[in-house]
């Protein structure tokens, strides 16, 4: 593993942070690209991304709290803001940073599922950028395996594997590949988005059987029925926008 990804002098650079500040920066352009190209002002774009990034290590954090120690942090509530310490948890960033995104997007009077469908590629293939970064940081790992392509985390121990980190990217980035070109021939508002929820919270909780989960109360359990929770939401969020919302 590689948790640093060089150093200059006593100046060091983080595998984990310098992947997750590119996957956001990289979530930005790719829809700042389909803004411009669809001749729509990107600057919605740039002035959500500082409300996102800000809500979701908010989020991220209080959804290790809650899903990890929470007596722990009720009874060290300044460890809450120990962010150094590492746990920071994905579904309390999309959920804090989805509220913050709807009310943000109706006091600027922009359709909420227009703008999600332009951001929901950018946003996969963000995702599987960011989570290299967990890759080389050695967190996010998986469970013992036999298979030919386990690898040994030695922050953990010496057995081989799952690297749940890349099974994540590769899944994310079929996804984005898929909802770039479903961005292309969608029929209704909120078709990009409602299936980017869906095919994650799937990939999600296919994921999560493999990967280990020290720490989390309830375990894979928890993990997989999170991740369904998604899907199921992505799904009937589907059928219920291709009723009411044609695309003009």
């Amino acid at each position: 593993m590689h948790p640093i990804l060089f150093q200059i002098g006593s100046f060091k650079v983080y595998s984990y942070g310098f992947f997750v500040a590119l996957g956001v920066l990289v979530a930005v352009l790719v829809t700042m690209k389909k803004f411009r190209k669809a001749g729509k002002s990107p600057q919605i774009v740039l002035d959500l991304a500082v409300l996102l990034l800000v809500s979701g290590i908010v989020g991220a954090r209080l959804g290790y709290v809650f899903l990890y120690d929470p007596v722990f942090y009720l009874t060290h509530p300044w460890r809450i803001f120990i962010i150094q310490e590492g746990g920071l948890v994905f579904y309390g960033a999309f959920l804090l940073g989805l509220i913050a995104a709807l009310v943000f997007l109706r006091k600027k009077r922009f359709p909420f599922f227009v703008v999600a469908d332009y951001a929901a590629p950018g946003l996969a293939l963000g995702y599987a950028v960011a989570r290299i970064g967990c890759f080389l940081n050695g967190c996010c790992y998986g469970k013992p395996t036999a298979v030919p392509w386990g690898i040994v985390f030695p922050v953990v121990d010496e057995l081989p594997r799952h690297p749940t980190q890349i099974y994540a990217s590769l899944a994310s980035l079929l996804i984005f590949c898929f909802l770039e070109h479903l961005f292309s021939h969608r029929k209704f508002h909120g078709q990009v988005f409602s299936s980017y929820l869906f095919l994650y919270g799937v990939s999600r909780a296919v994921i999560e059987v493999f990967r280990e989960h020290r720490g989390l109360n309830g375990g894979t359990e928890t993990a997989v029925i999170a991740a369904l929770v998604i899907a199921a939401a992505g799904a009937l969020l589907y059928l219920y926008l291709a009723r009411k919302s044609p695309v003009p």
